[in-house]
């Protein structure tokens, strides 16, 4: 999946937090720009104004307990994340009014919007499959977290294709 291999470019195990207790929101966002920005070599106090300040004129929850929290900092030279699950979940403004337990904090480069849009739209794919986010929420560490936010190889295979048109039933012989 194209979803796999751009999310294996935007995160690192090393930032994945499995279980993050976070007094709320805002808390959580500064927990998360405290791992991203621990190994990017970036300024904690300006990641995190730019997130909340991206934060007051847009909401970050996605809704079904997804929140991406994310923002432009002019410094970068390609998209990071950092991945947490929140206990307990927290209000991050989804329309459905579920609080979220699984965030991903998203940094783009600043003057790079279309990187920035297609980063954003990829971590929403991978975090709002249900199979995904089902098996983030009971995952045991950082590394099985890492593995299902950036590869596919976990997935059940499909069964054998079938030869012949995809139209064409199978025909017992």
């Amino acid at each position: 999946m194209m979803a796999s291999s751009m999310m294996a470019t935007l995160i690192s195990p090393s930032y994945v937090v499995p279980r993050l207790r976070a007094r709320n929101a805002r808390h959580a966002v500064d927990r998360l720009a405290c791992v991203a920005t621990a190994e990017a070599d970036l300024d904690h106090e300006a990641v995190c104004r730019a997130v909340l300040e991206r934060g007051e004129t847009s909401t970050f929850g996605f809704g079904r307990g997804i929140a991406i929290p994310h923002a432009a900092i002019p410094s970068l030279s390609h998209p990071i994340g950092a991945f947490a699950r929140l206990d307990p979940a927290h209000d991050f403004g989804a329309a459905d009014d579920i609080p979220a337990d699984l965030v991903f904090l998203l940094l783009s480069p600043g003057d790079d919007d279309p990187t920035h849009l297609r980063a954003l739209a990829c971590v929403a794919r991978r975090l709002r499959d249900r199979d995904v986010a089902t098996r983030l929420r009971s995952a045991k560490d950082a590394e099985a977290i890492h593995i299902l936010l950036t590869s596919d190889a976990w997935r059940e295979p499909q069964g054998e294709p079938v030869a012949g048109h995809s139209a064409t039933p199978a025909v017992a012989i």
